[in-house]
């Protein structure tokens, strides 16, 4: 079970995993609060003063990186890649630049899509390099490197937008 805290360190809504087995497809893999809108979650342990706010899709992911929040999920086929209540949260954060940081473009078709959408929306985001392609995600990185934390020099490295980004992007 994983809490989502508002900037009061209120629980404001917590999503839960399933067990992960062969039988996975037959149910849910997670459960939100009923009758919650997604908040973000780690929101409450970012700083005001932040310049940069990472946005990870998986709570887990967002554990590995200062700064980062989780949406707990986007749609692959929506427009609305953000709740009203998370767009309130980040619009707390004002002087804050946001970076959304997806899984592996390279690996990962769900992934792809959603940043190719993220791009053309004019947001900032991550390219995983083509050096890093057979990990999934963050989490998978800090566990191969036995890291308890990406850098910062390494995630801004790696955000781009605009031309650039389609550029990069391109090059999956």
């Amino acid at each position: 079970c994983l809490p989502f805290y508002d900037s009061n360190d209120k629980i404001i809504h917590y999503q839960t995993r399933g067990v992960l087995s062969k039988d996975l497809h037959e149910r849910p893999k997670y459960l939100s609060k009923s009758n919650s809108q997604k908040s973000l979650f780690n929101y409450n342990n970012v700083p005001a003063s932040a310049d940069m706010i990472y946005i990870f899709e998986g709570p887990i992911d967002s554990c590995f990186v200062k700064n980062s929040v989780a949406v707990a999920g986007i749609q692959e086929s929506s427009n609305n890649t953000l709740t009203s209540l998370q767009k309130q949260m980040l619009s707390t954060r004002s002087l804050s630049e946001h970076s959304w940081v997806l899984d592996n473009q390279w690996i990962d078709p769900a992934s792809y899509s959603k940043t190719k959408r993220l791009i053309d929306s004019g947001s900032n985001v991550f390219i995983w390099p083509k050096s890093l392609k057979r990990f999934k995600d963050i989490n998978d990185i800090c566990i191969h490197a036995g890291l308890d934390e990406v850098s910062e020099n390494f995630m801004r490295k790696n955000i781009y937008s605009g031309l650039t980004a389609k550029l990069m992007f391109n090059q999956i």
